[in-house]
């Protein structure tokens, strides 16, 4: 017998069994979960509640698209086709316009079937999920193990759960070395195939001797739609949420204030190495406070966490008035249009160095879905020269609080800080094939601003920095500006990195910094580098022991 408790709010509890969806007995429970979903948004203040188990979130639409791109139809590079500004998408679950809700769902598992965004909140207010899981039947990759090696080639035996074809897109595979419990450095991209029967494929490139034996796994796709989108919300809580798979980023955050993470955990489901395909986290155009608290992360596929705004191209202007639009490669994370509000500032920023020039305020808004372009009006006309600026709001970047979390071997960097007011502390970073922690703009991705207000204090950073996602050669720590011409600029400000231990494994340094100002490192230990710190167009720098 159950005994429920109205654990959270003021309204009412909504089990989602009453409206029938059965935990472990292996049916299709969505249509179940999507009533008392809902059910649960109807009203502010209610809790839903999934009682312990598993539960198959199974759509049609959802599965087609997995079909389709497996059977080759979206190409090589699915990412092209399915993750573009606006394309149709299912969602699992879909909380839009929840207010004061509460999810608890501790021990409760989501199994999805089909690809999908198993879990959406766009315009929420005040909405926390506890303690669910969300996993897929099949993974959004194959696994499989090394089992020979030659001086051009290498099998890998993958096992019954998905048959390698011809057709099915391979985008990029990676090698776990299982001897040392981590990611090899270094990824091959579209890997050439042969089908030797039995699942049994050999893959045409050079790797070290060493590898065979690993585990390996290589994506059917880059970005997708994420496992959980907080998208133009306010107040949201992840905790003691787990990810274990899913065809793009686990959660990624849009357009919203105050967004905490306690306990999060993105990591391989048992038997797997593999977690998310790109990014376990990532969030842009946000504001108020982001805090990670004592989260957990290990084998997704790109960096933990992003944290930025958009460099917007400007692609008309006449006075005050101006066309803007993200020029990304993949776009905006959310696949929706980076729109500022009325009141919000923008800084005007040189494009060769990223250097800001003036800041406008933004006195009128002009956009409707899908149009990916966006007008505004600014407090004052534009140069006439446009090509040579982009357009940043700097209103929407959040304060940054990562702290008391582990990262360990995965692909690419740790941490990447595109934003203001940042605290980093009490972390251990493991095996990150790229630098541990990234502080700088990125004009290549459109991706910034430069840092300012930041303190890295009492982190731990072990075998980091040696392959993917390296930046300036930096084991540690890469405080860095992107751009063509980063000679006489000090973009960075107040930069604190303090008492901070790095273990490198003969990297060029441990710790570079470049185009920053009033730059304090103090107490840290390097070893195991070539160099401790390297600098590049740095003023008013204090080392000191």
């Amino acid at each position: 017998m159950t005994i429920l408790v109205a654990i959270a709010g003021f309204g009412k509890t909504i089990d989602v069994t009453a409206y029938g969806a059965r935990p472990n007995d292996g049916s299709d429970d969505t249509q179940a979960l999507r009533a008392a979903v809902r059910e649960a948004c109807a009203t502010p203040g209610n809790t839903l509640y999934f009682p312990k188990g598993t539960y198959i979130l199974r759509d049609s639409a959802a599965l087609d698209l997995e079909c389709r791109v497996l059977n080759g139809e979206m190409g090589a590079n699915p990412e092209r086709t399915i993750f573009t500004p606006y394309y149709p998408y299912v969602k699992g679950l879909d909380f839009s316009g929840a207010q004061q809700l509460t999810v608890e769902a501790r021990q409760a598992t989501l199994m999805c079937e089909g690809w999908m965004e198993p879990v959406s909140l766009d315009h929420c207010d005040q909405v926390t999920i506890r303690g669910l899981t969300i996993d897929y039947l099949r993974k959004p990759f194959v696994s499989g193990e090394v089992t020979a090696v030659t001086a051009e080639t290498f099998d890998v035996q993958f096992g019954d759960e998905t048959a390698v074809t011809e057709k099915m897109p391979l985008t990029r595979l990676t090698f776990w070395e299982n001897r040392n419990n981590r990611l090899y450095p270094e990824p091959i991209y579209f890997p050439k195939r042969e089908l030797l029967g039995n699942n049994k494929v050999r893959f045409h490139h050079a790797i070290p001797e060493r590898l065979k034996g690993s585990t390996v796994s290589v994506l059917n796709s880059f970005h997708f739609r994420p496992a959980i989108l907080i998208l133009r919300s306010v107040a949201t809580v992840l905790e003691d949420v787990t990810i274990h798979a899913q065809p793009g980023m686990g959660v990624v955050g849009f357009d919203s204030k105050d967004i905490g993470l306690k306990r999060l955990s993105i990591k391989p489901a048992n038997g797997y190495v593999q977690a998310t395909n790109t990014d376990a986290t990532h969030f842009a155009c946000c504001e108020g406070t982001l805090r990670f608290q004592g989260c957990y992360f290990q084998g997704q596929g790109d960096d933990a966490t992003n944290v930025h705004g958009y460099y917007q191209t400007i692609v008309s202007a006449e006075g005050s008035r101006a066309t803007l639009k993200v020029m990304a490669g993949t776009y905006t994370h959310a696949q929706v249009a980076d729109v500022p509000r009325v009141g919000d500032e923008m800084e005007l920023v040189e494009r060769r160095t990223l250097r800001p020039i003036r800041t406008y305020k933004v006195t009128e808004v002009r956009h409707e879905a899908p149009k990916t372009e966006v007008g505004v009006t600014l407090s004052e006309p534009l140069p006439n020269e446009i090509s040579n600026y982009y357009l940043m709001n700097v209103t929407k970047l959040p304060r940054l609080i990562f702290e008391d979390s582990v990262i360990n071997s995965h692909l690419a960097r740790g941490i990447l800080v595109k934003t203001r007011n940042v605290e980093i502390r009490n972390n251990l970073f493991r095996g990150c094939t790229g630098t541990a922690i990234h502080i700088g703009a990125e004009v290549n991705w459109h991706e910034g601003m430069h840092a300012k207000n930041v303190v890295v204090e009492n982190n731990v950073m072990v075998g980091c920095g040696k392959g993917a996602g390296n930046q300036a050669g930096a084991a540690g720590i890469s405080v860095i500006i992107e751009a063509s011409d980063t000679s006489a600029t000090y973009l960075h400000e107040n930069i604190v990195l303090r008492d901070n231990l790095i273990l490198g494994e003969g990297n060029p340094c441990g710790i570079y910094v470049g185009n920053a100002k009033n730059v304090t490192l103090t107490g840290n230990k390097i070893v195991g580098c070539e160099r401790e710190t390297r600098f590049h167009s740095v003023d008013e720098l204090s080392v000191r022991p």
